[in-house]
């Protein structure tokens, strides 16, 4: 074993440059002298005027970057060993780096006390091997050029030591290219196969576990995978072509892992194959990012198609809310089973609204609008809900504690929260049982918020949705948070619920603790931070700013939605011209643009939309005020009115005092 004793660190993180130090310290090198300078031209210096057994180079170096740095190592001290370090696991520019001459490859943050000092060891190593091997092949061509016409016998000898080296200067190369894999030789004339220790650790084997067996092997292969990989084996035999395929592996511990398997195929001067030396590589981690992007493609098109629906219902939305607000204006004395109709009518609409803006900011990641609320609300709210939809036989309860702290959150999407939970317990309890939704305020300290990962010392609310189900098994417990992660049937669930809940209870600074045993059942308690602030009461009363005989030009192509603006508009004092598309609000605003004092565009309209014919308004009317409405992702369409020169946005579907606020505000500006 050679001895190490004077090691070059040229590394410009000094953290990082302290972390290898240690790590050594801590190893059998702890005696070797360790020289860290943080510049390539500083570290050149150094070799020229101290004795070096091996360097270890970073790649991103203030004077030099890259393999660059490599080459000119090289170009100035070649007889030192280098190992490459970088911070990217990037299998093609380890290739690279050794076949530009680095002995080894080692990525930051994976290295250990063993592997290092193994690295730094094998450098030195395969470094004095090159250099004896190179000298070797140049003695050894001279001996063959002076003795070819003499010893014809001791030729033969030569040449044989030649091929022998150069085999083993193949299984060299494919050892270097092989950095953080694992190598095989399988000599097909006897079935002996040569396992390298990376290979077997890639199989979560010990050293040595697969006694240089095929069949060994072959057992660990998926039992669906391993006819294929039988036949495809053959297959590369018999067409004489290198074996290249992937295939599942199950490890001791049950987890499945995918390998690539990249090889070629030696054969005899007869065409006979002889053996077959090639490479594994754990690709799982591929595997998992090539469906992960199968699934943000998936959840893209959901989103694209959810914006279409939106723009559908907002439409038909936005007549029935202003309909339910426009009935009691024109028959004040209802009576009152007929307003509370209405009164359902319209928290109906809101709640479809409000969810279609759920369904938005999950498909497109937009933040929805936080306010100061108290959690009781909802809460009681979702009793109702699932005492109308659960099934009879599952008993729920609602238990509150007096004076609930206020909470900063979107009511929406903490009502999707509680009402997954809901959800899921009654799907634990196909046989019935007990739903218990209940609500505390709880104080955190330093100590008690230690017995939460995400806790902080401070007041929070906490929400408990328990079930008396069938519970969740332990080993599945913390991977139920995980996208697309269900143990429910095909079609039967999208593993997006949980996920979500964890996702919205996140981006409120809250956290999810989760107890449940099998047949016992499950307890989910979300703890949300509370606020100082006073919670925002509801506020009924709605206080209609009539217009002064203004008058508005509305611009939508829906008629129903036109007819019901128009109504409330005039019952409110204001003067409404209307039309059914861009052109004929065009035409219209061209004869009326000087006594038009305001223009409602929907900007989703056939032919012209409201983003082309607004600049063609202002062309008549530079000072035009016009507020753009629309159904599809308000957040971005707001952005984008705002540099169009519209006003003002109203999201639809809108109520009456939403409309009449906003128009009051900007007439009177």
């Amino acid at each position: 074993m050679c001895p190490i004793e004077n090691i070059l660190l040229i590394e410009d993180n000094r953290a990082e440059a302290r972390l290898l130090q240690e790590t050594l310290k801590g190893s059998v090198l702890h005696q070797a002298q360790v020289a860290a300078v943080t510049r390539l031209t500083e570290g050149i210096e150094h070799c020229r005027s101290h004795p070096v057994d091996v360097i270890m180079l970073d790649l991103t170096l203030p004077d030099s970057y890259g393999l660059a740095s490599l080459d000119k190592l090289q170009t100035q001290v070649p007889q030192v060993p280098v190992v490459v370090l970088t911070n990217t696991n990037d299998d093609a520019l380890a290739v690279e780096a050794v076949r530009r001459g680095a002995q080894d490859y080692l990525v930051k943050r994976q290295v250990n006390q063993e592997l290092l000092v193994r690295s730094l060891r094998y450098a030195i190593e395969r470094q004095q091997i090159e250099e004896a091997l190179r000298e070797a092949n140049e003695t050894l061509e001279q001996r063959v050029q002076r003795r070819t016409a003499q010893l014809e016998n001791a030729n033969q000898l030569l040449r044989q030591e030649i091929l022998e080296r150069q085999h083993f200067q193949e299984r060299l190369v494919l050892a270097q290219r092989a950095a953080k894999m694992g190598t095989f030789e399988w000599n097909l004339s006897n079935g002996e196969v040569i396992w390298s220790p990376e290979l077997e650790t890639l199989y979560g084997m010990a050293a040595g576990a697969f006694q240089d067996n095929y069949d060994r092997w072959l057992q660990t292969l998926h039992p669906d995978d391993r006819p294929d990989i039988e036949l495809a084996l053959q297959q590369a035999l018999t067409d004489q072509k290198p074996l290249e395929t992937e295939f599942r592996i199950v490890r001791r511990d049950d987890t499945t892992r995918w390998i690539s398997v990249q090889s070629k195929v030696f054969f005899s001067d007869s065409g006979e194959p002889q053996r077959i030396v090639g490479i594994h590589r754990d690709v799982t981690e591929n595997k998992d990012l090539q469906a992960q992007f199968l699934r943000a493609q998936r959840l893209e098109s959901l989103g694209t198609l959810a914006s279409g629906i939106a723009h559908d219902l907002n439409n038909i939305l936005t007549p029935i809310l202003g309909v339910t607000q426009l009935l009691p204006l024109k028959f004040p004395d209802l009576p009152d089973s007929t307003q509370q109709l209405l009164d359902t009518l319209e928290s109906s609409a809101r709640r479809g609204s409000s969810l279609i803006k759920q369904i938005l900011s999950f498909a497109r990641g937009v933040e929805g609008k936080r306010i100061t609320l108290q959690l009781s609300h909802i809460l009681q709210e979702i009793r109702l809900i699932v005492n109308q939809t659960l099934p009879k036989s599952i008993e729920i309860s609602l238990g509150l504690e007096p004076h609930l702290w206020p909470v900063v959150g979107d009511v929406t999407q903490l009502h999707q929260v509680f009402m997954n939970l809901c959800v899921n317990a009654r799907d634990a309890m196909p046989e019935g049982g007990s739903l218990r939704i209940e609500g505390c305020n709880v104080q955190f300290d330093e100590v008690t918020a230690g017995e939460f990962l995400a806790a902080q010392p401070g007041p929070y609310v906490r929400v408990t949705v328990a079930d008396t189900g069938k519970g969740i098994p332990p080993e599945i417990v913390s991977r139920i948070f995980d996208p697309f992660f269900t143990t429910k049937e095909i079609g039967k669930g999208t593993g997006l619920g949980l996920s979500a809940v964890m996702g919205i209870v996140q981006s409120h600074g809250g956290f999810v603790d989760v107890k449940s045993e099998v047949n016992q059942g499950s307890q989910f308690a979300v703890y949300l931070p509370a606020s100082r602030e006073a919670a925002i009461a509801p506020d009924d009363n709605t206080n209609l700013l009539a217009g002064h005989q203004e008058t508005i030009l509305v611009v939508d192509d829906e008629a129903a939605i036109r007819s019901v603006m128009a109504t409330v508009l005039e019952l409110n004092h204001y003067q409404v011209l209307t039309a059914e598309n861009g052109t004929a609000a065009l035409d219209l605003y061209q004869d009326q643009w000087r006594t038009i004092d305001l223009v409602l565009i929907d900007m989703m309209m056939p032919g012209m939309d409201g983003a082309t014919l607004m600049p063609l308004l202002q062309h008549w009317n530079p000072h035009l005020k016009a507020i753009a409405t629309s159904g599809v992702n308000a957040y971005q369409t707001s952005d984008l009115t705002t540099h169009l020169g519209f006003c003002d946005f109203l999201a639809k579907p809108f109520n009456t005092p939403d409309l009449l606020t906003m128009l009051r505000r900007h007439l009177d500006e």
